[in-house]
């Protein structure tokens, strides 16, 4: 039986998101020698991980803008290409301000992607299945996660942490070979304005804003367990950095099971006729208290292996938000305003990455532990819920929607 079209493109994209991530995930576990280097406190250093995601952010919908101009396919191509300098860049940072304008630059660079890859995902993909297709297609930003922080982290003990940067800068340069090569640019016609459908309409959505607000949460946790989660390790006893490393990289191998389960669930939900936001909130609900249980466990100084579950657990019920969120905002909007307004939607979520580093790492100077950030956290998570909750409709739909024969290859 022939592999359908639409599986070989969320391959591709699958492959571009594991080399993005490698490079951005590559920083936390590299932290240590980092900090040692430049003599800097974990306020400083978070501070540090957050110049990527200040040029991410801002990069979201100019990046929208730019696809709906000169074509999606262009923007990832030049966005993967402008990480590899990006990688090198940061590499051959000889002061914190060259490392923080490196960071920048890797920022600015894989903000090119979402707000392009998620449109091609949506033109190519058949609606029956799209909560599975957004998710699927994204799982590479969990796989690369554990691959960063574990290459990073074992590379770092036998190389110098400039090296690692040179190396990673060579994977992005097949994944640009092959969305050069296979993946379609979206048919200009379904990307033509619409004059029923200003952005402006966008931007007057009550639910479009809901599902931002409500995705701030678990990008929040996400960058929280990603930036310190070899340092979370340490505080219960677990201080070589390539054995903190590997535990805390673990945490992306749960990326690929929450977003296929919450795919596949949230696909089916519908189907039947209920809203796939009933994914989004036990989702958050399952993650409040994850980030509880880690806080506890912490502060008690508990053993290594119970974080690791705890951790997993945690960034499971985290990346099951994004399977039926992505859904849901690809189904709020016509494809001639889609590209801004993903790029819109990951800028408001992406308001949690600028947080988190910087607030986490300032709670840990100021209280002496990581837990009380965990805690903090957990509290944010009240607001998700509430916001998830109020995404129309209640949680029936009005009708089951009919199936839609998959997309041709053009």
């Amino acid at each position: 039986m022939p592999i359908p079209f639409y599986s070989v493109i969320w391959g591709i994209l699958v492959y571009t998101w594991i080399c993005n991530y490698l490079i951005r995930m590559a920083l936390s576990s590299l932290l240590p020698p980092i900090i040692e280097e430049f003599g800097l406190s974990y306020t400083s250093a978070g501070f540090l991980s957050t110049g990527f995601f200040y040029a991410y952010l801002a990069m979201q919908l100019p990046a929208g803008v730019l696809g709906d101009r000169f074509g999606r396919k262009r923007l990832l191509l030049a966005g993967v290409l402008l990480g590899v300098a990006a990688s090198a860049l940061t590499g051959l940072a000889t002061s914190l301000t060259t490392l923080f304008l490196a960071r920048l630059l890797t920022g600015l660079s894989q903000g090119f992607l979402f707000s392009n890859d998620r449109v091609i995902i949506a033109a190519t993909t058949p609606r029956e299945k799209m909560a599975l297709g957004q998710g699927v297609s994204f799982s590479g930003a969990g796989l690369g996660t554990t691959l960063g922080l574990l290459l990073a982290g074992a590379l770092g003990v036998i190389m110098p942490w400039r090296y690692v940067f040179f190396l990673f800068a060579l994977p992005p340069l097949l994944a640009a070979l092959l969305l050069w090569r296979v993946v379609p640019e979206p048919p200009r016609a379904t990307a033509a304005a619409d004059p029923d459908w200003p952005f402006r309409r966008v931007l007057s959505s009550g639910d479009f804003w809901l599902l931002g607000i409500t995705g701030i949460m678990p990008v929040y946790v996400q960058f929280l367990l990603a930036t310190w989660g070899p340092l979370l390790f340490s505080e219960v006893g677990i201080t070589d950095l390539g054995r903190s490393a590997s535990l805390a990289s673990l945490q992306g191998l749960m990326a690929p099971v929450g977003l296929l389960v919450s795919g596949l669930v949230a696909d089916r939900v519908h189907r039947r006729g209920m809203h796939r936001k009933v994914v989004i909130v036990v989702s958050v609900v399952m993650t409040t208290l994850s980030m509880i249980a880690m806080g506890a466990l912490i502060q008690a100084r508990g053993p290594a292996w119970l974080l690791t579950l705890l951790m997993l657990l945690a960034s499971f019920s985290m990346w099951c938000t994004w399977s039926p969120s992505y859904a849901l905002v690809g189904g709020l909007f016509p494809a001639s305003v889609l590209g801004k307004a993903f790029g819109l939607y990951n800028s408001t979520c992406f308001i949690g990455a600028i947080l988190s580093p910087f607030l986490t790492g300032w709670i840990r100077d100021v209280t002496g532990s990581f837990a009380a950030g965990l805690y903090g956290v957990a509290a944010l998570s009240v607001v998700s819920v509430v916001t998830a909750l109020g995404i129309r409709p209640a949680f029936r739909l009005k009708e089951i929607p009919p199936a839609v024969a998959a997309p041709r290859q053009p």
